[in-house]
């Protein structure tokens, strides 16, 4: 996360809000809310909405719906940009993988001429080029399997896309005096749509609830810190774990975990982060409760050279951020960007794009397993079936590289294919392209 050099003073960005709230009457009253929300009324949210569709009955944040028999590896989404080599114009796209498809195309080791990959990438890719922003969160319709939604991190970017069509079906605008922070969820019947927003004054984190098909306004509640990322609904969606990145190294609130009653907004359990250089960044909760935190620099470091770092917690302990062994830890630099969960070993997957790292830890024994260095590691999930991790890497030179889910070992040769962009994460998803 870039430094946006923001006033770090919160007390004077609240004045600031305070102000604008007097002289124009608006800001407050689009953005502000209050803590009680109207979701009372909507059954059962289960979607954690990085890799994790919404399903009716409490799934693991996992990457991909479960496995039907229509494909068997799976759709690959991203986000991501091109850029023109001749003007360095840059344009923002939206792209569909069919990985069966490319499997069955490539899996053959004979077969994995670089060229002829390319070509078949260049053939097959499905490109959206008027998506107009950098598509950090990607979540799929429960009830519509063709639709997503996807929002931008920091920024206005919201869009509803029709992944058969390839096409945009509507903008979504954030909140009045708000910014969207890149993730949100639907309910199981996908009436209703969350979104992580802040203030853009004060930063202060807002879930904001919509509706699903008119993308209306109901209700918002606070998220107890400052700038909400990712986030995830648990008992049936009668819980929401979010994460708040925390304001500025200087002045900022810290970084924290929180736990809300979605249909009451009250706070059920906060997690706050001593380390001044480490944010509160991607999060997920196993079905058993236990949790991982994946953490990014502090506004106001260094984007390269700040720690990243990853915190572990099984339920009912304490949570703890993973320091041995040192080697490993302090390789994991500048962000811990994507994970991805093993649910057969109990082991998730993080990528350190900064510290050309991927490594794997152990939930149920909260230490790690093992590590692949690669060329900046970005998207992490797994194939539909189970059988592979899917890594993106490379931002200047996109590849996906397929990672046996049991051994964490790159076959030889590898599964290797070129991508037409990368983005922050890679979303796995059955509907075939």
């Amino acid at each position: 996360m870039n430094s946006h050099n923001r006033d770090a003073n919160p007390h004077r960005r609240r004045f600031l809000a305070a102000s604008a709230v007097v002289t124009g009457g608006l800001v407050a009253a689009a953005c502000g809310g209050s803590n009680a929300s109207n979701a009372a009324s909507a059954t059962g949210s289960d979607n954690a909405p990085h890799n994790t569709p919404a399903l009716p009955k409490d799934p693991p944040k996992k990457d991909p719906l479960p496995a039907t028999q229509k494909m068997k590896q799976g759709t690959l989404l991203t986000g991501g940009s091109q850029k023109n080599v001749e003007t360095g114009e840059v344009r923002w796209v939206f792209s569909q993988l069919n990985l069966d498809k490319a499997f069955d195309a490539f899996g053959d080791a004979t077969k994995r001429d670089p060229a002829s990959m390319a070509a078949w990438v260049r053939e097959n890719a499905r490109l959206l080029l008027d998506i107009g922003f950098l598509v950090h969160g990607v979540i799929p319709n429960p009830k519509k399997p063709e639709r997503v939604i996807v929002f931008q991190k920091k920024g206005k970017g919201g869009a509803e896309v029709d992944l058969k069509e390839n096409k945009i079906i509507a903008r979504i605008d954030p909140s009045a005096g708000c910014e969207f922070y890149g993730h949100g969820g639907y309910t199981a019947d996908a009436s209703i749509l969350y979104a992580t927003e802040y203030d853009a004054t004060t930063y202060e984190g807002r879930m904001v609830v919509r509706d699903a098909n008119s993308y209306k306004v109901l209700s918002q509640f606070q998220t107890f810190g400052e700038w909400p990322h990712d986030c995830q609904f648990l008992d049936q969606g009668r819980t929401v774990a979010v994460t708040n990145g925390g304001g500025h190294l200087e002045g900022g609130s810290k970084p924290n975990v929180c736990y809300i009653d979605v249909a009451s907004g009250k706070l059920i359990e906060k997690i706050e982060f001593e380390n001044p250089r480490i944010n509160a960044g991607h999060l997920f909760v196993t079905p058993s409760g236990d949790l991982a935190v994946l953490h990014a620099m502090r506004e106001g470091l260094d984007t390269k050279e700040a720690p990243g770092a990853l915190s572990l917690r099984k339920k009912g302990g304490s949570l703890q951020t993973m320091v041995d062994p040192a080697d490993i830890t302090t390789a994991m630099k500048g962000e811990t960007l994507s994970h991805s969960w093993y649910a057969k070993d109990n082991v998730i997957g993080v990528t350190n794009p900064f510290g050309d790292l991927v490594t794997f830890w152990s939930l149920t024994d909260q230490k790690y397993v093992s590590k692949r260095k690669i060329k900046q590691p970005r998207g992490l999930a797994l194939t539909l079936d189970q059988k592979y991790f899917v890594l993106t890497f490379d931002k200047d030179n996109p590849n996906l590289i397929m990672i046996p889910a049991d051994t964490r070992e790159v076959e030889k040769p590898s599964i290797q294919f070129p991508l037409a962009c990368d983005g922050s994460h890679a979303y796995v998803y059955d509907f075939p392209v």
